[in-house]
Formats: C-alpha cells, sequence, structure tokens
C-alpha cells in the first residue's frame, strides 16, 4: 500500500499493527476456551449429567480429543502465520515509509541545495560587483579624471616605495618636475575642453619617452612629474629630459586647432638634492621655476641656490597681492615725439610698484607674475583709470590736448565686461576716447575671431589701437590689414642696433614701408643715440619714443617736461 512517509504516519502504521495483532490473539484465546469447553463437555470431563445420558465409546472419545487439538493446532497456526504475515506487511510498510522518508529527505536536500546555489551564486556575485566597486574606487583616488594617470598621491607612493630599496642597490632616482608653457592661453582662447584633449595628448607623449617602470603623472593644472625610479647614473638625466622637450615640441592638433607648446622642466636627483618624496619634489619645483626665468622650453637641474629664488618668488607672490590691495603702485610718463619736428604726440603711462620697504620696482618684475596670478585686472583697470584722470587733469591745467597710451594685456581682453568697463572709465573720467591709446601686443591675434570683435568694439568707441613690441610676436600679418589699427610700435631689439646692423636695419625699413602702404603710423621705441634718430628719419619713421628724449618720469616731473617742451614750440 502507498505510504507518503513521514515519522508521525509511520508510527501510526505500527501502532494500527500492533492493535491488529493483539486482536488475533484474542480471537484465537477466546476460540481455544470455547473449543476446549465444548470437548471437555462432549466427553464428560466437565458435565457429568451430559456423559450419561449420552454413552461414547472410549474410541470417540480419543478422536474428539485428537480433533479438538488439531483445532487448536490449526488455530494456533493460523494465528501465527497471520502474526508472521503482520510482521511482513510490517516490514514491508516500514520499508516503504523508509523509502518514502528518504525520497522525501532527498527532496528537502535537493530543494535546500538548489537554495544554497542560488544564495552562493547571488553571494559571488555580490563579492564580484564588491570588488569591482573597490577597484574602481582605488583607480578613482590614485589616478588623474583627465588624463589617467596617477596623481599625486599614487606618486608619492612609488617613490617612497623606490627610496627604500635603492639604497641598498647603490642606485639613483630622479624627480623632473614639468609645466607646460603658457598653457592658460589654450583654456582662455579654445576652452578648457580643448585644453582637456591637450592635456591627454601630451600625457601620452610623456608615457612613450620613458621605460616601463617608471612613472608619470600629473599634479593637477598644467603640471606634471616622471620619476625615474632607477637610474644608474646623473649623466643620462639631460638625455631623458631633451627626449621629453622634443617629443612635446611637436605640435599637436586639437579640435581642428594645430598648436605648439612648450615644457619648463626642473630636475632634482637622489640622494644628491633630497632623501625623501616631499623634499625631492620640492626642489625640482624650484628647478622648474629657474627653467621658467631662463626664457622657458628648456630644462634645469637644482642647485641649493634655488631655495633662494623659490623664497624670493613667494615673498614677491605675497607682497604683490597686498600691493594690489594696498595701491602701493604709481605711474609714470614717457613721452613720445615727432621724428621730424621734435613735437611732444603723446605720452605712454607706465606703471610702477612702489614698496614700501625695496622702493620702486619696474614693470618687468612684476607683470608677468601679475599676470600669472590674475591681479593683472585689477591692476590694469586701476592703471587705465589713473591715467585717463591724470590726462583730463592736464586738459585742465590748459596743456594741449594729447593722447595717454596705456599697455593693456591680453589676460585683461579676455574678460568679456573688459569693453565696458573702458567705457565706464571713459565716462567716470570725462576723457575724450580719441585721447586714449590702447597697447596690445600680437598675442591677442592667437584668437583671431575673438580679437576682432573686441577692436571693432573699441574702434567704435574712438580709442585708438597700436602693436607694441611688433615683429616679436604672432607669425601671421594678415590681421594688419583686417584689423582697425592705428599704429605699429618697433621693438628696441631692432632698434638698438640700427645704425650698425644691416639686418636690424633692413627689417626697420620693412617694417615702416608696409606699414605706410596700410596707412599706419610707425613708432620706434627705445631710441637712446642721435645716429638712432637720424636713421630713422631717414627711413620715414613717423615717432620716436626712448632715453634721447626723455626718461619715464613722475607725474610732477612729466607734467613739468611736458609745459616747458610746449611753451618752446609755441
Amino acid at each position: 500500500m502507498p505510504v507518503a512517509g513521514g515519522g508521525e504516519e509511520r508510527q501510526q502504521i505500527m501502532a494500527a499493527i500492533r492493535r491488529s495483532e493483539h486482536r488475533s490473539w484474542q480471537l484465537w484465546l477466546i476460540a481455544t476456551l470455547v473449543i476446549l469447553a465444548l470437548t471437555l463437555t462432549v466427553i464428560g470431563l466437565n458435565t457429568p449429567q451430559l456423559t450419561d445420558e449420552i454413552e461414547l465409546a472410549g474410541q470417540a472419545k480419543t478422536y474428539l480429543l485428537s480433533l479438538s487439538a488439531l483445532i487448536l493446532l490449526f488455530c494456533g497456526y493460523i494465528l501465527r502465520t497471520n502474526s508472521t504475515l503482520g510482521k511482513l506487511r510490517l516490514e514491508v510498510v516500514l520499508k516503504e515509509v523508509e523509502k518514502a522518508e528518504v525520497q522525501s529527505l532527498l527532496r528537502k536536500i535537493q530543494e535546500k541545495s538548489n537554495e544554497l546555489l542560488k544564495v552562493n551564486d547571488r553571494l559571488e556575485r555580490e563579492i564580484a560587483q564588491r570588488n569591482l566597486a573597490e577597484e574602481q574606487l582605488s583607480y578613482v583616488a590614485h589616478h588623474d579624471p583627465v588624463t589617467g594617470l596617477p596623481n599625486r598621491q599614487l606618486m608619492l607612493d612609488r617613490i617612497r616605495q623606490s627610496l627604500a630599496r635603492l639604497p641598498w642597490w647603490k642606485r639613483q632616482m630622479a624627480v623632473m618636475y614639468l609645466d607646460l608653457d603658457h598653457f592658460k592661453r589654450v583654456n582662455e582662447t579654445l576652452g578648457h575642453s580643448s585644453g582637456d584633449l591637450l592635456l591627454r595628448a601630451v600625457a601620452e607623449r610623456l608615457t612613450t619617452c620613458v621605460r616601463q617602470g617608471d612613472t608619470v603623472c600629473r599634479l593637477g593644472g598644467d603640471e606634471f612629474v616622471i620619476v625615474l625610479s632607477d637610474m644608474a647614473k646623473a649623466e643620462d638625466l639631460p638625455i631623458v629630459a631633451q627626449k621629453v622637450l622634443d617629443s612635446v615640441a611637436k605640435p599637436f592638433v586639437v579640435s581642428d586647432h594645430e598648436l605648439f607648446i612648450g615644457l619648463s622642466i626642473g630636475i632634482s636627483l637622489f640622494p644628491n638634492d633630497g632623501e625623501d618624496a616631499e623634499t625631492l619634489l620640492k626642489h625640482a619645483d624650484a628647478a622648474m621655476y629657474r627653467a621658467k626665468d631662463q626664457g622657458r622650453n628648456n630644462y634645469q637641474l637644482y642647485s641649493p641656490e634655488l631655495n633662494v629664488m623659490v623664497r624670493e618668488r613667494l615673498l614677491m607672490e605675497t607682497n604683490l597681492r597686498h600691493a594690489v590691495n594696498r595701491q602701493e603702485f604709481t605711474l609714470h610718463y614717457q613721452p613720445l615725439f615727432d621724428v621730424h619736428t621734435g613735437r611732444i604726440i603723446s605720452t605712454e603711462a607706465l606703471v610702477r610698484w612702489q614698496h614700501p620697504e625695496a622702493g620702486m620696482i619696474p614693470p618687468i618684475k612684476f607683470i608677468s607674475l601679475a599676470e600669472e596670478l590674475g591681479l593683472i585686472v585689477p591692476l590694469g583697470e586701476w592703471v587705465l583709470r589713473t591715467a585717463c584722470l591724470q590726462n583730463k587733469a592736464w586738459e585742465a591745467a590748459g596743456l594741449p590736448p594729447i593722447p595717454v597710451a596705456v599697455n593693456v594685456s591680453a589676460r585683461q581682453l579676455k574678460d568679456a565686461s573688459f569693453p565696458k568697463m573702458l567705457a565706464r572709465i571713459l565716462s567716470e573720467t570725462g576723457l575724450s576716447p580719441d585721447r586714449l591709446e590702447l597697447e596690445l601686443t600680437e598675442n591677442i591675434m592667437q584668437d583671431y575671431d575673438r580679437a576682432a570683435t573686441l577692436l571693432a568694439e573699441l574702434h567704435i568707441m574712438g580709442v585708438g589701437i597700436s602693436i607694441d613690441d611688433f615683429g616679436t610676436g604672432y607669425s601671421s600679418l594678415s590681421y594688419l590689414k583686417r584689423l582697425p589699427i592705428h599704429k605699429l610700435k618697433i621693438d628696441r631689439s631692432f632698434v638698438s642696433q640700427i645704425a650698425t646692423e644691416k639686418d636690424d636695419s633692413a627689417i626697420v625699413a620693412a617694417i615702416i614701408t608696409m606699414a605706410h602702404s596700410l596707412d599706419l603710423k610707425v613708432v620706434a621705441e627705445g631710441v637712446e643715440t642721435q645716429a638712432q634718430l637720424d636713421y630713422l628719419a631717414a627711413l620715414q619713421c613717423d615717432e620716436a619714443q626712448g632715453y634721447l628724449f626723455s626718461r619715464p618720469l613722475a607725474e610732477k616731473d612729466v607734467t613739468k617736461f611736458m609745459a616747458e617742451r610746449f611753451a618752446q614750440q609755441t
């Protein structure tokens, strides 16, 4: 019989079989007693009155007694057989129960096994996802998001690992600190997305310049570091540095623009220049600034004297920030003269830093730093306002009205609010726009479209526009015929040897001829001798400026100087 199997059912079946056996033995006992009673009755053992009426022969009594015994034996056999069959049935039932229990147990084991497999699969997926997330977090924490190079933290860790083993091997390690020259111009002219593309391209080239065990990392901005972790001799450093310079010197094509960019590299060496990561990095940084001071796009090795230069630069930065806030600046003015008549044509405003301790500091020592720090914008606005006020004051004092020229950096012109700021200054000071000239460098032409829009707006305002240091900047001259430019100022480097060097005189002559053909005035800067002036006059140069006429003078002195010259001219 089919059995579902189970401990409780098994107990119920065994109890039912035991009850069946118990009833069978009860029936056998009752039957035995009945037969025994009948037998005794028949043979007269138990009822004498019956035996008196019925006379039986001894054989019949014996027969009946034997028959009763046989019947009892037969009933016992039947009961015994029934008991054996019951036991067999019990064994069969128990086996079926055990089989069902085993099958049930196997099904439960299979179900639990399937559940465990599912849990195991889920755990494996979760562990894999967690490991992937940890790897991603570790990568993000130790790599630059723009270039994918190791960041400062990973770089310092690798330097420390190298420093731990180098003394045992008696080897050297070099740290090269790299800074892209004029990278800000790319961001300002083409946008930060193009700047990021350029950074990635530079990172790829730098990686090809080093060995597999070396490290190239990006610190941030336009600064990179190369760690040469195992060097046999310091003499190999110049070879590697020049290889890096040559690699980056090749043009980059970014957003359909061909870009050229240089590198300033500073190098420190373990153990000569430091025995820990921070010191080596600091000294390489100092050497990098030395490379910038030496004209950029070169490499410099660290020397102890550089620490003094770095401290001076940091002090200069701090003092310059304070100077802008405290307005420690003043303007000097240098007149410009007509080459043929000697009359004053205009005057140029030149900013000076009146340091409370160091005294008068010329612009060559702080203007480039002000541009790097972004201080040139507020400083330039102050210069424009002060020059306009001063020119208006000269007019009010009765001096003949002449333009005042103010130098404007490319950084100032990239400020979208520059035209509005200039219009506001002219309005507030009351100076006529034709009494103001803006001297720009050729570098603004690198973004021609923006320069054209800006210069057109300034031209509509009525201010004069001249190109300063002409011949030393932008290589294309096509902008001269397209943009509203009024003057070209020939750089002093061409004027200084004009009377003695044929090449310089040929260049100056070509510039004057070209400018006049475009209806542009020409100003020669740095005129210091009469021979230079005579030569310029022979070349039909229009205006001249330099120590031959006057040095840059303070407001009081230049006012007196111009009043005397104007009096002589009348």
